[in-house]
């Protein structure tokens, strides 16, 4: 069994610190852009949504270390990070990157489907923060004369 097979295996089992601990064995100035991409979703994968937000931002560092902004993975394993740290208005251009970057057909679509979703959350609730922002509270005829 290849790296690449075993790791794929520890993914699909969940398994996601089996995978965190071979590939950090590996000199960051060995691992490649595939296996550093892949160690980021490890750790996004093991951060359990907001269990461990420290493993987010470490994916973020990974995923800077090795751009690949023509990769529609790259730019989702950004765009997710993000998401989990509640920074969804950063999130977005890398959610809308993907669709630059994949075919149209409709299999491809349907296998992006979880982007578009998450793309569609981040821009309510990066527009709702900035709508929270400007927002000024309402102060009734007596409390504005007093």
């Amino acid at each position: 069994m290849t790296l690449e097979e075993q790791l794929e295996f520890w993914h699909q089992n969940d398994e996601y610190e089996k995978i965190i601990e071979e590939l950090e064995k590996i000199p960051d100035t060995e691992r490649s852009h595939k296996l550093t991409g892949l160690l980021a979703r490890a750790y996004e994968n093991a951060a359990g949504g907001t269990e461990h937000p420290e493993y987010h931002l470490h994916a973020i560092e990974l995923l800077k270390s090795a751009v690949e902004e023509e990769d529609p993975n790259w730019n989702f394993r950004m765009g997710f990070a993000l998401y989990w740290l509640d920074r969804e208005e950063e999130a977005v251009p890398y959610f809308e990157r993907i669709f630059t970057l994949i075919d149209s057909d409709p299999e491809t679509q349907a296998f992006w489907a979880d982007a578009r979703e998450l793309l569609d959350y981040c821009r309510q609730q990066a527009a709702r923060k900035r709508q929270a922002q400007n927002h000024e509270p309402y102060l009734s005829i007596s409390q504005r004369i007093w």
